[in-house]
């Protein structure tokens, strides 16, 4: 039987593969609502979240409190951020 190789950056299907392979209980769908809610840093390319496995297992080990980015609510006055 040949090992799976995994990437260090891999799509939710292929992250949750890896979790399952190594003994990590997180599903697909845990996931995707880690990547949703900003518990979770990842990268989208187009409608397809990259989750970069070195930040999981930092979440993982700091026990689920990375900090979320502020989201802003509706209705509210925000800052424009100049670009240089």
């Amino acid at each position: 039987m040949e090992p799976t190789q995994f990437t260090q950056v891999a799509t939710i299907p292929k992250t949750a593969q890896r979790c399952k392979a190594e003994g990590i209980g997180l599903s697909a769908r845990q996931l995707r609502c880690l990547c949703k809610t900003g518990g979770l840093k990842h990268v989208m390319m187009g409608r397809t979240a990259l989750i970069y496995w070195p930040n999981l297992l930092a979440l993982l080990e700091s026990g689920g409190q990375q900090e979320a980015p502020p989201q802003p609510q509706w209705g509210q006055i925000r800052p424009i951020k100049e670009r240089l």
